[in-house]
């Protein structure tokens, strides 16, 4: 049952502490917020025993050091150096640096994960993304809980307001409110005023004289972890040429706009149709979110020496914007991967520009390994090559790494 009352009509949003110039403040912020440690003490009810439970926004960790125990680790996510350099220090606290929006995690790596007053603010910002990402972090069945500010009480009489608890709601979270206290006893008065005056959205705002303590009560907000999205990949359709298009288009253009006959290459999906084995997408929802075209020595668009250094391939990944960091680049290589492996294939060969960083660091992930002995260049520059050994006799089918060129060749002089 949701306890919150309905904020008054002078409340103003809390001011976001993520940023450079508030670091020192939100540190403080999370001291005084749940002095007694009530909140603290549900969410260890609330989180598994034993296992590896994920905290974002945790700041200098302060939390993640009272929930980590010798069975339960705590991996807390922030997004600046600073706040790990200084951060509390415990054997079962490690620190990772990412956004919530982008979890830099494997699908299932944790068994739950919560927040305290971070990011999952919907008054401040659409947290989706976000919340999307720890269902895919999460094994599936794992508690997600989300701690925010509930209304109603000492804070909202200054002027704070509460957080809308029907976004948690309308997104399957339970609710329940805990009773606790913004404390402010203990800390420098100077701070003290500072911190009010930028919740409060000015000095003028304080009240006189100024609280030690407030009434605080903290709304959490529980789901089960759904685990990574159902993403289905296919062959594309005609009629979904133009979406696919765009995505490749957007994708590519995310590293340095693409021009020239490539660009029109790229964003033509129906012309590079017959040049290949397939030309996959990625749906999620009912919706195409991502493409990849899969390669055979003989098709037209196969890239490589006469004499081939792998029986299969992938060209053109690409993934919708605002759907990075879901899973799905990695779901249409593996794509690529199965589709090699029922066709007997024994190692795929790529090609990728140099500027791909964020491309090169998921193949990487998924055990490609740099071959910079057959990279060549293009007119767009340096392309990269990698491979992966899809069988053991894939050492004895094709030519050993060689040495490194001294300089660069031409893709045309290799290839032709």
């Amino acid at each position: 049952m949701i306890h919150a009352a309905e904020p008054c009509e002078t409340s103003v949003p809390v001011p976001s502490f993520h940023r450079r110039d508030h670091r020192d403040l939100s540190a403080l912020e999370l001291r005084c917020r749940d002095r007694p440690g009530h909140v603290t003490a549900r969410l260890d009810a609330l989180l598994p025993r034993h296992g590896t439970v994920l905290e974002v926004g945790g700041s200098a960790g302060e939390t993640a050091a009272r929930l980590a125990t010798d069975t339960r680790h705590v991996v807390t996510l922030e997004p600046w150096a600073a706040t790990h350099r200084r951060a509390t220090r415990h054997p079962q606290v490690s620190r990772l640096a990412g956004e919530p929006g982008a979890l830099p995690l494997a699908d299932g790596a944790v068994d739950a994960a919560y927040a305290t007053w971070a990011y999952f603010l919907p008054s401040r910002r659409d947290p989706s993304r976000g919340l999307s990402q720890l269902h895919r972090v999460v094994r599936p069945g794992g508690r997600i809980a989300i701690a925010v500010d509930a209304g109603g009480d000492g804070l909202t009489s200054l002027g704070v307001t509460g957080e809308d608890l029907t976004w948690f709601t309308d997104r399957g979270f339970d609710i329940e409110v805990v009773d606790t206290a913004f404390g402010l006893d203990g800390e420098d008065r100077r701070a003290a005023r500072k911190l009010l005056a930028h919740l409060l959205g000015g000095a003028s705002a304080l009240p006189d004289p100024l609280p030690t303590s407030l009434g605080h009560r903290v709304a959490i907000a529980t789901t089960d972890s759904s685990g990574p999205p159902a993403v289905r990949v296919r062959g594309m359709r005609v009629n979904e040429a133009p979406r696919v298009g765009a995505i490749t288009l957007d994708g590519y253009d995310a590293y340095g706009e693409i021009v020239g006959d490539y660009r029109d290459f790229l964003g033509d999906p129906l012309a590079r149709l017959e040049g290949c084995t397939s030309l996959l997408v990625a749906e999620l929802d009912g919706e195409v979110v991502g493409t990849v075209t899969f390669v055979l020595p003989g098709d037209a668009q196969w890239e490589g020496r006469p004499t081939p250094d792998g029986d299969a391939g992938f060209r053109v990944l690409a993934v919708a914007r605002g759907h990075e960091g879901r899973g799905i680049g990695r779901r249409l290589v593996q794509a690529c991967v199965d589709r090699a492996r029922e066709r007997g294939c024994h190692r795929i060969f790529i090609v990728s520009m140099a500027w791909m960083d964020r491309a090169h660091r998921l193949y990487e992930r998924l055990g490609f390994v740099r071959r910079p002995d057959l990279d060549v260049r293009f007119p767009g520059g340096h392309g990269y090559v990698f491979t992966r050994d899809l069988s053991d006799e894939a050492p004895t089918r094709f030519s050993p790494a060689g040495p490194v060129p001294s300089e660069i060749p031409w893709f045309a002089d290799v290839w032709s």
